[in-house]
This record gives structure tokens, sequence and C-alpha cells, in this order.
């Protein structure tokens, strides 16, 4: 992959990715396709672990070429147990498997991730939902909402769904009846871009690098650009098989290698 030399204050196209959850061969695939698209710096929301057979490479992978690298719940759950006790199933029995699996260098790295990243001013980078809500999961337009009243910038860049989507809201304060109908959201089309008004505020989800589930198995990531003001997913074929059969041998439950050709 190529990405230009780190030039401070002057950067203005960015990767956004996600989700890879230990999924090397989908995060594989995302960096080789970055290089077609002309990347200044890559910003990384979280869950770099969890589900997947290679937590240690990609964590060395993000501290390699991501600027940006926000602590998501999977990540936070490998340093602290109290946490991972609260996941449900195959995703408690894949935390305790990559706590295992992790050396105290990679469990350190994790360990210094912050939960907020500011970019420039104009961007805000999460994991999830940045104000306390009954879900972390900013999947409609009703969770959007109050999830705006937290958002202090133009652009917030967040994950934690695992879908691609794009909300829209003024940029007066939302109101406290947060279910309005000033708050819009779609789903990005593969390649094409979103225009962000200047005059709005925006919450922007790149999806998942290693566990989409949007019903699409490609690996998917996002491209910011704050010369033109948008905001483009991408989406990445790569080889499924092959990562079902790295988490087979890997002894994790089989529900994370069969749910990825399906992308749910």
């Amino acid at each position: 992959m190529a990405v230009r030399p780190r030039m401070e204050a002057m950067s203005k196209r960015y990767a956004v990715i996600s989700d890879i959850h230990g999924n090397l061969h989908a995060f594989m695939a995302v960096l080789g396709e970055l290089g077609q698209h002309d990347i200044d710096e890559i910003i990384c929301l979280g869950d770099i672990v969890g589900y997947g057979p290679a937590p240690d490479r990609c964590i060395d992978l993000v501290c390699n070429y991501s600027s940006i690298t926000i602590r998501g719940n999977h990540d936070e759950a490998a340093v602290d147990p109290v946490k991972a006790d609260l996941f449900n199933g195959a995703a408690r029995q894949a935390i305790y498997w990559t706590r295992d699996y992790l050396s105290a260098v990679h469990i350190d790295a994790l360990n210094r991730l912050k939960p907020v990243e500011r970019l420039n001013g104009t961007v805000m980078c999460v994991h999830d939902c940045p104000v306390p809500a009954p879900s972390d999961y900013v999947h409609d337009k009703q969770m959007a909402a109050l999830a705006f009243r937290g958002v202090d910038a133009h652009i917030c860049l967040l994950g934690h769904t695992h879908v691609p989507i794009v909300f829209e809201a003024p940029c007066q304060n939302i109101d406290a009846d947060y279910a309005i109908p000033d708050v819009t959201g779609w789903i990005p089309r593969n390649g094409e871009a979103v225009f962000l008004e200047p005059s709005k505020r925006y919450i922007c989800n790149p999806g998942s690098v290693g566990q989409p589930r949007d019903c699409d198995p490609r690996a998917s990531f996002g491209v910011l650009d704050l010369d033109r003001n948008t905001f483009t997913v991408h989406r990445v074929e790569y080889d499924v098989a092959a990562a079902q059969v790295a988490t087979q041998e890997a002894g994790l439950p089989s529900i994370l290698a069969q749910r990825l050709a399906i992308g749910a």
C-alpha cells in the first residue's frame, strides 16, 4: 500500500477503516486497495481485535499505518476482563481467546488507545455512540438524533454497527425530543461520493473491514476527502474461504467463520 508521507495540517484525504476484528485476509485486501485511492492518512475507528484469528498481525498493521486509532469495545474487552464478561456467546469466547493469544506488547498497544480523537477541529472520531444512550449502535435516525447531541464537529466518524451509513442533521442543537424529522440517513452506494454540506453536520460510518453485517461479505472502508467535502464507501473482495479456514483452525466458534460468507 502506498500512503503519502505525513504532512501535519496538510493532509486532506483520509482512509477510514473500522471493525477489522482480527480478519487479516480482509484487512490486507483493504490495504492493497488503498494504494489506488491517493490516500494521505488512515483513521482507524477501533475494534481491531475480536472474532478473528489474527489480532496480533492486525494490531501491528494498524500501528504501522494508522495516524489516528480509536479504542473499540472489543479492544477494551481484550484488556479488561470485566468488560469481556459482559459479552455474549461467541463474542465472549473470541475475546477470551484473543486475550490469551496476544503478547504483553499487543495488550499494551490496545490499552493506550483513546475513546475520542479529533482531526483539525472539523472531524470527531469515536467508535460508537458519542453520548450515553439506550444503545451504543447508531443504526437508525432515532439513535442518530440522540448521538448528534454529542457531536461537536462538522463530521463525526464512527463504526461499531458494521454497516456503512451516513446521517445528516442541522448545525443547531438537537431538540430534547430526539425522534425529529430533521435527521436524515442513507446507505451510500459502493464508490459513490456523498457530499457533506458545510452548513450541516454528519455522522459517517464506513462499515466493517473484517465482519460486514449488511448482507454483503466484501470488506468495507470509507474515504473522507476534506478538500471536496465528500465521504465515499468502497467495497473490496477478499479471500473469504481462507479467512474461514484460519478462523476454524484457530479453534474459534464456527459461527464466526460461517457468517463471513454471508456478511451477517
